[in-house]
């Protein structure tokens, strides 16, 4: 079995983070690290897990000070984890969310699409929301890319990259990176963890659109495709509110000129495979946009494609 290590940050997550525990800790290949950061929680979070830590020696906590809010993401406060690792010793680093329920073989199926594919950089599965009749409802995103919520890195593409952003869009800014340096990224239906809190849940849902809107600006969104996705937000999510938001996010750090990566390279590289999305979505059957996104991904590489 590869070794892995999981990084998790937490915030106030005692109604989650137990099971989510029990849900790896039975799984086919088992992480030889597990670091949680715990970002100043207050109800309970940390004695469960200092408790959890003295039943299985691979579970490590670090808490950081209190503080008023938590950084979007929680990608600020991964560096300490990172700290605690050496990286040289692990095949995979994992970061999870702490609301997340896997299957038993969840693990071993990732693996067995890394094995595939020597190519394969960042990974991860598909998140489903368990429903109150007991069915599953995917939460949808490009076959592309994978969730913030449940990524797998290959140790050789997390070196590549550099490690994580700290703010709002890193999920987008890390694939990007691994897209420049050769790597390619999947998410993998076989491969289901529910999501016990659906995406944005914690917070309010027009705050959930304003976070979206900023880091679509912050990873370098193409203009086009950020105003045709908050039409999409209106009219396919029927949320009128959500796009005003989402839009007002994104032009209002252009207008207050906020900092971002200055990377000549990397904005072609973002600019390129959004507007292969557009063509793709323009001009492919629906049953062969996967194919087209995958396309999208080689021609931002600098692969030879025949681009839709």
């Amino acid at each position: 079995m590869p070794r892995y290590a999981i990084i998790t940050p937490v915030f106030n997550e005692a109604e989650f983070v137990g099971p989510m525990i029990a849900s790896v800790l039975r799984q086919d290949a088992m992480p030889a690290k597990w670091i949680f950061v715990d970002d100043g929680s207050t109800d309970g979070t940390v004695q469960l897990l200092h408790h959890l830590a003295s039943l299985s020696g691979l579970i490590e906590v670090v808490r950081l000070p209190t503080k008023s809010q938590r950084r979007p993401g929680g990608e600020g406060i991964i560096q300490y984890a990172l700290q605690r690792l050496n990286l040289d010793d692990y095949d995979y680093l994992a970061r999870f969310d702490a609301d997340l329920l896997f299957d038993k073989d969840y693990m071993l199926r990732l693996f067995q699409e890394f094995d595939k594919n020597p190519k394969l950089g960042i990974a991860g599965g598909e998140l489903f929301i368990e429903r109150h009749n007991g069915m599953l409802q995917p939460e949808k995103q490009p076959v592309t890319h994978v969730r913030g919520a449940l990524k797998m890195y290959r140790m050789a593409c997390f070196k590549d990259i550099g490690g994580l952003a700290a703010d709002m869009g890193w999920d987008m800014i890390d694939e990007t990176y691994a897209w420049m340096k050769g790597w390619e990224t999947r998410s993998f239906p076989q491969c289901q963890a529910i999501h016990r809190r659906p995406t944005g849940g914690g917070i309010s849902r027009l705050r959930y659109f304003w976070q979206n809107g900023r880091a679509e600006y912050l990873s370098w969104g193409d203009p086009l495709f950020v105003l045709l996705k908050a039409a999409k937000i209106f009219v396919l999510d029927r949320a009128p509110m959500g796009a005003l938001s989402f839009t007002a996010a994104f032009l209002s750090c252009y207008a207050h000129g906020v900092s971002r990566l200055q990377e000549p390279q990397f904005v072609a590289c973002r600019r390129k495979y959004h507007r292969s999305r557009l063509r793709s979505w323009f001009t492919a059957p629906r049953h062969e946009q996967t194919w087209c996104e995958q396309a999208a991904i080689r021609s931002v590489a600098g692969q030879r494609t025949d681009d839709c």
